[in-house]
């Protein structure tokens, strides 16, 4: 359903206006499966100006006020694409959101970069999260300089090196501290270990069934990303010259409740796709 077609032009734009045009499917079946939350940076710290300058926000158009228009995070892929997650997009139009980069504040004065075009990965699955993955392309390109630049995403070949005991990650969005509470002013980093899948696929944890091979864990008790984060990125070291795109913040019980943890889209298992749309290749929009 679109915007256009749900207000009058006598109504407030506002986000909960915004929310009631997600699809009806998407926000109950989500909400119900298994209590997954679309993802807040809990027990985080504020990231210092520029440190992240892929990092983008996803804003509902027709808001002035960029904390409240801010619904989901991205990461640069290029200066055309942005990198998100699909349940961000499910159900929203091109007309309906901008995109903004190189800050880390949502104040009044960011330049908002309106969207061309939206592709939802074709096997996302809304009742599950399965395969959470979308791209923007944007109308004009981003400037990319040293407060606005991309990042590679992490290959197939890189992988064994960096889901494995041991390796942390850094998270970072504009959600919540703390569960239920409301978007940030100043962007926040925290930095979260890598979980297994077998003790992410722990009864006590979500379960075999919850977490597929196209998702990865990481987070502690007490550190996690949280609502308003989703969409985001999940970024390690793969040398000490190169920074990647691991994962896509996707869902979680809660935020930061024990024995709970993060789950993050698996970045190799999409990359192909997300390579394919950008070359321009056998990836129809989703509007």
């Amino acid at each position: 359903m679109l915007l256009g077609a749900t207000l009058g032009h006598s109504q407030e734009l506002t986000k909960e206006t915004f929310k009631q045009t997600r699809s009806k499917d998407f926000n109950e079946t989500v909400a119900r499966y298994l209590n997954k939350e679309a993802p807040k940076i809990v027990g985080g710290d504020r990231a210092k100006s520029g440190a992240y300058p892929w990092q983008v926000t996803l804003l509902v158009k027709g808001i002035s006020d960029a904390r409240q228009a801010h619904f989901c995070g991205g990461t640069i892929y290029n200066e055309r694409w942005i990198v998100t997650a699909a349940h961000c997009l499910d159900g929203l139009d091109s007309s309906q959101l901008e995109v903004a980069a190189g800050t880390n504040v949502l104040g009044s004065g960011i330049k908002r970069i309106a969207a061309a075009r939206l592709f939802v990965h074709a096997s996302f699955d809304p009742s599950t999260l399965d395969t959470d993955v979308a791209l923007i392309e944007l109308i004009q390109p981003i400037a990319l300089d040293q407060r606005q630049t991309s990042i590679p995403l992490l290959s197939t070949a890189e992988e064994a090196n960096v889901y494995k005991a041991g390796s942390e990650f850094m998270v970072t969005g504009w959600g919540a501290t703390e569960e239920g509470g409301d978007t940030v002013r100043d962007l926040r980093e925290v930095k979260v270990p890598f979980i297994s899948m077998a003790r992410c696929r722990d009864p006590l944890a979500y379960g075999k069934e919850a977490v597929t091979d196209r998702m990865i864990c990481a987070g502690r008790d007490g550190v996690d990303s949280c609502q308003g984060d989703s969409g985001g990125p999940l970024v390690t070291a793969v040398s000490k010259e190169k920074a990647v795109l691991a994962g896509i913040v996707s869902w979680g019980d809660g935020c930061a409740k024990p024995g709970k943890y993060g789950v993050y889209t698996r970045v190799p298992a999409v990359s192909a796709w997300i390579e394919a749309c950008v070359s321009g290749g056998g990836c129809p929009a989703s509007n």
